[in-house]
């Protein structure tokens, strides 16, 4: 059974009007953008992608090459995999992709213009949309775990030569909220106590902030989001540490950033040592993990002031 099927062939076939069904896996939006001419566009991240394929070819005989975006993407190779399980017979993959299409110098039916760009950070400074933005926490203990939120106050990030190389981000930690407990009583409950000193000690420290340092773009990043490696201080409860963070950022066509922040936080290194195995001894159920994992969805927009 033949997997591949090189640019050369493909536009031979196409040329002598050789039997073949054309499908190009990509969402709809790059389809738009490009593609090559005669494809039908059957988006393979779509959860109904055999069901929409079938309205498209209802035979499972006909001949079918399938193109995603390069030899680097795998999409083509996943939508041969699920249409030969689906039972259609004849299905290849065109080598390279569309990049190897356009490569090759092959016309291709253009649309009104780049729909989806490849990810790029432009320099600048960037404010933080608190409204948009939001920090979630997991807490864990012997019985299971609590999580919530805390809001974002504000913030700017600053972004040089494609990376973040600076800015702050402010937490009001008087927004501390449980999402878990539904009882309303044990629910005050356990956020007096994270606002107690016993834990943050909100009412001497009501802010928290994030000063970014700089950062370095790792290798995961990819053409849809790029991924960072930041360097940078928390402080948290008047004490001051490093802390550094994951930061995967996803440009926007608007102009607006979107990033996932991840990190475990070690809440004992900022003096919340309440039901710390490592301070205290015989604490029975009052056990509490040091670790918090903390999770930041944020928005930023350019400063055009």
């Amino acid at each position: 059974m033949l997997s591949n099927i090189s640019t050369g062939e493909l536009k031979s076939l196409l040329d002598s009007g050789g039997p073949v069904c054309l499908i190009d896996v990509l969402p709809p939006e790059y389809f738009g953008e490009c593609h090559i001419p005669g494809a039908s566009n059957v988006c393979v991240y779509e959860m109904a992608f055999l069901e929409n394929l079938t309205k498209t070819v209802g035979d499972h005989d006909t001949p079918l090459v399938v193109y995603g975006a390069s030899a680097r993407s795998r999409e083509a190779a996943v939508a041969v995999e699920k249409l030969r399980r689906a039972g259609y017979r004849e299905v290849r993959e065109l080598a390279g992709g569309l990049a190897a299409w356009r490569a090759a110098g092959y016309a291709l039916e253009v649309g009104e213009g780049p729909a989806a760009p490849e990810a790029a950070v432009q320099d600048g400074a960037y404010v933080v949309e608190s409204a948009a933005s939001r920090l979630e926490w997991i807490g864990r203990n012997l019985n299971g775990r609590h999580y919530g939120t805390i809001a974002l106050w504000g913030g700017e990030v600053l972004v040089k030569n494609g990376v973040l190389a600076g800015g702050s981000i402010t937490l009001d930690m008087g927004s501390i909220a449980d999402a878990d407990l539904e009882d309303e009583g044990y629910n005050r409950l356990l956020v007096s106590h994270l606002k107690s000193d016993d834990f943050f000690d909100v009412a001497s420290y009501p802010w928290a902030v994030y000063d970014i340092a700089g950062s370095e773009l790792l290798p995961e990043a990819s053409a849809c989001s790029l991924v960072y490696r930041v360097m940078g201080s928390l402080e948290l409860r008047g004490v001051q540490r490093e802390l550094p963070l994951t930061a995967e950022v996803a440009p926007q066509p608007d102009g607006l950033l979107k990033a996932r922040v991840l990190c475990d936080l070690d809440r004992t290194r900022w003096g919340a040592i309440y039901g710390s195995g490592r301070f205290f001894e015989k604490l029975g159920q009052h056990l509490v993990n040091e670790i918090v994992t903390v999770e930041i969805f944020l928005v930023a927009r350019p400063n055009r002031s």
